[in-house]
């Protein structure tokens, strides 16, 4: 009885050492996704996956069936596509079947791709049925093409910033389905400068050195990387502006962002604010006593056959031990929010949070080491190592947010 109550301690263990070997052979990773996606219907993934996993291990029997199932329903799945989408009238249906053909194109050539590989090192022949369609991608092209072109001279029609927007989006899209389709690059160039936002970024509120750093990185990413339909204004351009405009002996500073933001000819103002906490470093020291049994010498005995042996003397060994613990933490959290300078309408608010923690155990003792648990054993091999000091914890926070900050007024104005 006593070594069944080990039992279920014993499968868990095999278990945790079995899948920690497994994520260790090449391609099982790609494997157990591949069944995944089966599972979940998601043919088209489970094919590349178990693909891609049959490249490390061709012989391996339940891989080639997973691929022998999953093939046939992707390509039934997007085949009942293909029927369905020429059914219809519009031309909004042709986009779609290029993105169809070529689903089914990656599929074959996929197939294609591992077949000599299964037959060289599995001396398995795959008959797996594989069809070519190019013609079919490249006749549906053109009309896929004019399909966003058509869409885009429509929405450029329109007096809105965003219809331009979307006329531009539709110009390029056409261009992704023929490069140089008849005017498209010019008009989506056009449509582009319509739609493009001019953003000044006024000072932000919080911590001095913070928030001059925050508001100098989120800028400096921005003009220094393309954006499609965002333009900022510079710290350099928004004093070249001010300096040309005399707004400054006009007694118009930065912090008077609206005005500076119309004189400016920006479209949206972004503000922001910083808030931090910080708890101040805490050192615990707690003192506590160890002892353990252990072996403190060898005796030689003779037995009464005339044989030597060697027996443990057991003793108890004593140890004091100080554990100290020292920790330190802080958040720091941007709010911003974009308004239309114009109106004055709140269009788009957002924040990012960040949290930072110290924390740092180590012991001390006096006694004899063997008494010590494992744990101290440990700990008396650490040393005392300096907290981070708040200034030093907010400056790690702050340069974790301006990359973020900038992908979140990026998506705004790409949506």
């Amino acid at each position: 009885m006593k070594n069944k109550s080990y039992l279920p301690i014993a499968i868990v263990l095999g278990f945790t050492l079995f899948t920690s070997c497994a994520l260790f052979i090449p391609g099982y990773n790609d494997y157990a996704s591949a069944k995944r996606y089966y599972e979940r219907g998601q043919y088209d993934p489970a094919v590349h996956a178990v693909i891609k996993s049959l490249r490390y291990k061709p012989d391996d029997e339940k891989r080639i069936a997973l691929l022998e199932n999953a093939y046939p329903m992707a390509i039934n799945d997007h085949e009942n596509e293909l029927r369905r989408l020429e059914g219809l009238s519009n031309t909004a249906k042709w986009p779609q079947l290029v993105r169809t053909y070529e689903a089914l194109q990656r599929l074959g050539r996929a197939v294609d791709m591992i077949k000599p590989v299964l037959l060289q090192r599995a001396n398995y022949n795959l008959m797996l049925r594989v069809s070519d369609y190019t013609a079919s991608i490249e006749a549906a092209k053109p009309k896929a093409a004019d399909h966003h072109y058509q869409l885009g001279l429509k929405l450029k029609t329109g007096e809105t910033k965003q219809a331009q927007k979307s006329a531009a989006i539709n110009f390029k899209l056409a261009m992704g389905f023929v490069p140089e389709y008849k005017n498209a690059a010019a008009l989506y160039a056009e449509a582009r400068e319509n739609a493009i936002f001019t953003l000044l970024v006024s000072t932000f509120k919080g911590d001095r050195d913070m928030v001059t750093f925050l508001r100098d990185q989120m800028m400096m990413g921005q003009a220094t990387s393309s954006k499609e339909f965002l333009r900022i204004i510079s710290r350099d351009q928004l004093r070249t502006i001010m300096s040309e405009q005399g707004l400054a002996q006009a007694g118009i500073t930065e912090n008077n962002y609206l005005e500076v933001g119309k004189l400016s000819g920006a479209d949206h103002i972004l503000t922001a604010s910083i808030t931090t906490t910080y708890r101040p470093v805490e050192k615990i020291r707690n003192q506590y006593d160890q002892e353990r049994e252990v072996t403190v010498r060898k005796e030689s005995y003779t037995d009464s056959a005339g044989v030597k042996h060697t027996k443990n003397i057991k003793g108890k060994v004593k140890a004091r031990v100080r554990h100290f613990k020292k920790s330190t933490g802080g958040t720091m959290n941007v709010s911003y929010q974009i308004m239309d300078v114009n109106t004055g309408e709140m269009i788009f608010r957002g924040s990012i949070n960040r949290r930072d923690n110290f924390h740092h155990e180590w012991a001390t003792y006096r006694g004899d080491v063997r008494a010590l648990s494992d744990r101290y054993k440990r700990l008396v091999k650490q040393e005392e190592i300096f907290a981070p000091s708040k200034s030093d914890m907010m400056m790690k926070m702050a340069r974790s947010i301006p990359k973020e900050f900038r992908r979140k007024i990026q998506n705004h104005y790409s949506d």
